[in-house]
């Protein structure tokens, strides 16, 4: 039975991605635009709608107009995602001679020695390399005797944590592998392309992301952004943290665990860079960019966490890993400055979060608003505003 849902899911994937390139091919062969045409035609309307707000919404992704629009994708495993992404990029270039943004390459901290799949992802596309192993690294310039590097330089805990180390020791990790781990790969990166980076995918990256990574264009960092595998929408009445914060299966079993959700969706979110050791309980607190349609079980079919992971996978990142490859992401604009922004309790009651809100096109769509829920609407949304 698990088997014919995830082949329900995959079709219905399938549906939502062609929906995607069918708009992108519109705008990038069809009308033959270019990037700055789209961006400025956002700009326009986003002077518009900063009065409502009485403050600047600035482009979420940079660009220049004689230079092309550049995204690296980060990650340290299987990079199904981030395969998949890649994959997207073919698609683009399958029905457009110009392609909106280009994949810059493929930047790992593992190496295929230890299970990770870039330098296979690389080959397959044809995509360029840039990989340091942090263990390897750690070996050669920390400890040439430490078993486990990843597990020497944990930073973050929870709360009360019994194994949570002194302040001290918590500072030193901290500086491993932001300023010196984080410093040699940023140095591979410049070394290894060509052009200024302007988006960056995390895929699956296991380490937090610091402004290291591009010391050439500290003045200019590159947007990041993360699927994450639960609603970020739920939050803390009182705190305002995120319910389901978390990695991988363990966020969807808190959702499950609740016992008030009949669909699990996915989100994508902004990611801040980590250059203070004061950030490090900051963790998926960036601006939500996209929700899913989400899954939903069957009432006659129990599932794992694992269960709900893996469809997961299939109908909501693979739709979040489409939106760059495409160039939809360029509609997505943010406020210079926080305003507040609706997102809900467990019970699905409004609570009121300032924080910078995202604008799409010419739709406020933060929060519980978020773009992508109903996706033949957000794009027939998204048409009619570039197509009127």
């Amino acid at each position: 039975m698990m088997e014919e849902f995830l082949a329900e899911t995959k079709l219905k994937s399938e549906e939502r991605i062609k929906k995607i390139h069918h708009l992108s091919k519109k705008i990038w062969e069809n009308r033959a635009w270019a990037p700055i045409e789209l961006r400025n035609k956002c700009l326009d309307i986003w002077d518009e709608m900063s009065g409502d707000l009485n403050c600047s919404i600035v482009p979420l992704i940079s660009l220049e107009e004689n230079q092309p629009i550049s995204n690296l994708i980060f990650g340290s495993g299987s990079f199904s995602t981030g395969e998949f992404q890649a994959k997207q990029y073919e698609k683009v270039k399958s029905y457009t001679s110009n392609s909106p943004i280009v994949l810059q390459g493929i930047v790992s901290n593992k190496s295929k020695d230890r299970s990770c799949n870039a330098s296979e992802v690389c080959d397959k596309y044809k995509v360029p390399l840039i990989e340091l192993d942090f263990i390897d690294w750690y070996h050669e310039f920390i400890d040439k005797n430490e078993q486990n590097p990843i597990r020497a330089t944990r930073y973050w805990y929870t709360t009360h944590d019994d194994n949570d180390p002194p302040i001290s020791e918590i500072h030193n990790r901290f500086k491993i592998r932001q300023d010196q781990f984080h410093k040699s790969l940023g140095e591979l990166i410049t070394k290894q392309t060509t052009v200024p980076t302007n988006l960056v995918s995390a895929r699956g990256y296991n380490f937090q992301f610091c402004s290291n990574l591009f010391l050439n264009q500290k003045n200019k960092l590159p947007h990041i952004n993360d699927t994450h595998p639960a609603d970020l929408t739920f939050v803390d009445r009182d705190s305002h943290e995120k319910k389901y914060a978390g990695w991988q299966s363990g966020a969807i079993q808190l959702m499950m665990d609740a016992k008030v959700h009949q669909t699990y969706r996915g989100s994508l979110i902004e990611v801040d860079y980590m250059d203070s050791i004061e950030q490090i309980n900051t963790l998926d607190e960036g601006s939500l960019l996209a929700l899913s349609e989400g899954v939903t079980p069957k009432s006659n079919q129990p599932m794992t966490a694992k269960h709900i992971q893996d469809a997961m996978k299939v109908l909501d990142d693979y739709f979040y890993c489409t939106l760059e490859p495409t160039g939809l992401l360029l509609l997505w604009g943010i406020t210079e400055k926080p305003v507040p922004v609706v997102y809900q309790d467990i019970h699905g009651k409004p609570v009121i979060i300032k924080q910078r809100a995202i604008v799409v096109g010419n739709k406020f769509r933060s929060g519980i608003h978020a773009w992508g829920q109903n996706l033949e609407n957000d794009l027939k949304e998204m048409n009619d505003f570039l197509f009127p």
